[in-house]
């Protein structure tokens, strides 16, 4: 039984929210309802079966939109390998006078908020404040890479020795029997 726009819209404000009386409020007139009424009027609603069913199929939808993809993993991961530190910071030169001779000194500047591609804000890690001034950390675009090629594979196959010290396969030491020895009742 598919449900009327107001239940609808109390099952999606009822989400939002958590609160089935507010959920109520917002979706039918109940301006003049007293607020026992609307606490009555919205738990019963909640206890219909296809407000519930409504109810759990929404809660579903939201945890399968929050899950991040493999697809979705594999594009945040490229983004960061692919953002460059002149994406968010201006680098300029110039030159100054030291005690022997002009000096060349390179200042950087970060680049305003709207200057800054929203694909490349999201690369940045952190920003504090030092005694030198700001510190401006990225995620590492070499890890990016590498969590790329494991995975799609690009890795080579790697060979990995099970054998011990002696060349055999066996394990060494103690058996289980010896272990637990001590510890059966006579």
């Amino acid at each position: 039984m598919a449900l009327t726009p107001k239940q609808e819209a109390f099952c999606l404000t009822y989400l939002k929210t958590g609160n089935a009386s507010e959920a109520y409020r917002q979706a039918y007139s109940a301006a003049n309802m007293k607020p026992e009424t609307i606490n009555n009027k919205a738990s019963s609603l909640l206890k219909k079966g296809e407000i519930g069913a409504r109810l759990e199929q929404l809660n579903q939808s939201a945890v399968t939109d929050s899950v991040m993809t493999r697809q979705r993993a594999l594009e945040r991961l490229s983004l960061i390998a692919e953002t460059s530190i002149t994406d968010i910071l201006e680098f300029d030169q110039r030159e100054i006078d030291g005690p022997e001779g002009p000096v060349s000194e390179t200042i950087w500047r970060m680049k305003d908020s709207v200057e800054i591609p929203e694909v490349a804000a999201a690369t940045i890690k952190s920003v504090t404040m030092t005694k030198f001034g700001p510190k401006i950390e990225m995620y590492d675009r070499l890890s990016a890479i590498q969590q790329l090629a494991r995975m799609q594979g690009w890795e080579s196959a790697q060979k990995h020795d099970h054998t011990s010290s002696d060349g055999s396969m066996s394990p060494k030491g103690k058996s289980l029997d010896d272990f637990y020895a001590g510890d059966v009742p006579a």
